[in-house]
């Protein structure tokens, strides 16, 4: 076992804080989207968690949903309908796409939750929207300050922003030792610490984060001459996938992953009022695959943009995008991404489902790997 496996992945993989939080007597509230304000909920003295499907067998879920649906959501309802969150007081979920929304009900009634909330997301980002947003982020910490008598202040929220951000620069300084030129930490590695993050609370893996890159600033780079890569994708937890990847011959140098990059792509902005900040903050991401725009801004140019900043900035020889059909907004914007980014860098699309074809996605990125050689 490894430093990451031992002090992050084990976290995440055994869920050994949660257990400890719920034997502590601590509320554990659930999200399935990084849009979750999850500085809210931790304001209020809980725990916010990310949930995340680990079953691939899919053998409750598809008597309440299509076959047809993300993996991602199949994945989360079948663990939630096997029992395997029972720890969870309740769920919070965002209307950031058409799958959220009834995977959120369907888990709200045949899950079960003592509190559930769906916050409501503006889908054009300017002025007007960041005052409704603010309004709805009012309306969800008003809900929890009601169903857990607590009082949620200006001065608690202050403090859960700080915290926040701390953790997300922290996050960007690990992600900067893995985009050098000499990688320290390989993306493998790089996801089990950011899995941990989303099983634990803020302050805890903020330490223990800090002091691995401590350390990691000291260790040697990773021995290796491989070819430079960037991942492009949505929700992605599985860390057999991109290791499959690295074995061929490859560094993941960066990523624009739901479950990578775009959760601390952004930043809070400490001087406005906490809530109003948390509204500038989370409609400021320019990563997320959602199809809202800014006024005179084609919905994928920003995401284009930070792509393309990202694979300058890392040297990255090539893209591979990571598909899930079953979602809508991948499918939206993936052919403007193939044609675009194409015209710059070697492109590789792979169609991502469970169990995993490990032989099959093996042959075409090795296959990549050598048309990029050359």
């Amino acid at each position: 076992m490894n430093e990451v496996d031992e002090k992050f992945y084990e976290t995440y993989g055994k869920k050994t804080k949660i257990r400890e939080y719920q034997g502590s007597g601590k509320k554990i509230l659930g999200s399935f989207c990084s849009y979750t304000p999850e500085e809210i909920i931790h304001a209020a003295g809980l725990v916010p968690i990310r949930i995340f499907g680990e079953r691939t067998d899919m053998e409750e879920v598809n008597t309440h949903v299509s076959s047809w649906i993300c993996y991602y959501a199949r994945r989360c309802l079948e663990d939630g309908l096997q029992g395997d969150y029972e720890f969870l007081d309740g769920i919070v979920s965002v209307t950031s796409d058409d799958t959220n929304m009834p995977m959120y009900s369907i888990w709200k009634k045949e899950v079960g939750a003592n509190y559930a909330y769906l916050v409501q997301l503006p889908f054009a980002i300017n002025e007007t929207a960041i005052k409704f947003y603010t309004k709805i982020l009012k309306k969800f910490k008003r809900s929890l300050e009601e169903f857990y008598s607590v009082k949620i202040t200006d001065q608690r929220l202050k403090d859960s922003i700080k915290t926040y951000n701390r953790s997300r620069a922290l996050l960007r300084e690990l992600y900067d030792l893995r985009m050098s030129m000499s990688p320290k930490i390989s993306a493998s590695d790089t996801l089990k610490i950011m899995l941990a993050s989303y099983s634990m609370l803020k302050e805890e893996f903020n330490d223990l984060l800090e002091g691995y890159i401590a350390d990691l600033k000291e260790s040697e780079p990773l021995n290796d001459e491989k070819i430079r890569v960037h991942v492009s994708g949505t929700v992605l937890h599985d860390v057999e996938l991109l290791e499959i990847i690295e074995g061929c011959g490859v560094d993941i140098v960066s990523d624009d992953l739901c479950t990578g990059s775009r959760y601390f792509s952004f930043n809070v902005d400490e001087t406005y009022e906490p809530i109003e900040a948390l509204s500038r903050g989370y409609l400021s991401s320019k990563t997320t695959c959602m199809t809202c725009s800014r006024q005179g801004v084609y919905p994928l140019d920003e995401r284009l943009s930070y792509i393309r900043d990202q694979v300058k900035a890392s040297g990255a020889d090539g893209v591979i995008i990571l598909g899930d059909k079953g979602c809508d907004l991948c499918a939206y914007g993936l052919p403007t991404m193939r044609k675009e980014l194409g015209k710059d860098i070697p492109i590789l699309y792979l169609d991502v489902d469970f169990p995993l074809a490990a032989e099959q996605y093996k042959t075409r990125v090795e296959a990549f790997v050598e048309s990029i050689k050359g």
